[in-house]
């Protein structure tokens, strides 16, 4: 049987707020990688009792639910966007609409800021070999539930053609925006609405230099 989809959304709300209250014992690093965990979980149990996935036929159209940006590297702040990536393989069915009403919605009642993609696994790796803004999130991409072997795909092409072919171009990106960032945003909390992860020496710089 099924569990009422509004159960889900009701649970997700409080092992948040139990892990919230929790976070002064806690390292901070744990306490991002379990704020993930969770919503791992959310969207597990969506995807296997979801009431529209079996009009999705899996077998025929292989699809997967990723986490991207800090939710893709496991750690998700409290207020951060949660960043998903619906992927198909072949293409993405009109059903996929009412997939993301299904999940994606109840997450934006509780107050969540969840963004998300809806792709084809062609449309992800043209879209990457073109633009590294798409490349970099895909760096930081994980598989949260669906098929495994699709998400491989997704990783091993950028990987193998973009990052090993044009490794320097993708470099020179990375410095050019990391220095157009600092002409923008400088030391930024000295400016009227700082965004410190983007100001020189902010969380961005750490993660040009993982990328």
């Amino acid at each position: 049987m099924r569990k009422p989809f509004n159960h889900r959304s009701d649970t997700l709300k409080q092992k948040k707020e139990q892990l919230i209250s929790a976070f002064s014992s806690m390292q901070p690093a744990a306490f991002m990688q379990q704020h993930a965990g969770i919503l791992d979980n959310y969207f597990r149990e969506s995807f296997e009792h979801s009431m529209v996935g079996p009009e999705l036929a899996l077998y025929k159209n292989p699809y997967a639910i990723i986490a991207l940006g800090g939710n893709g590297r496991e750690e998700q702040c409290v207020n951060s966007d949660v960043d998903i990536l619906f992927l198909f393989k072949k293409e993405v069915p009109k059903a996929a609409a009412d997939l993301i009403q299904e999940i994606i919605y109840p997450l934006w009642d509780l107050g969540l800021d969840v963004g998300y993609a809806t792709r084809t696994l062609k449309e992800c790796l043209n879209m990457s070999r073109k633009d590294s803004i798409v490349l970099t999130p895909i760096l930081d991409a994980r598989i949260i539930c669906g098929m495994s072997i699709l998400f491989s795909d997704l990783l091993d092409t950028p990987r193998k053609k973009r990052l090993t072919k044009q490794s320097k171009k993708v470099i020179n990106w990375l410095v050019y925006q990391s220095r157009a960032r600092h002409l923008h945003f400088g030391v930024s909390f000295y400016m009227l609405e700082p965004n410190l992860k983007y100001g020189q020496g902010g969380l961005r710089d750490y993660h040009s230099i993982v990328w």
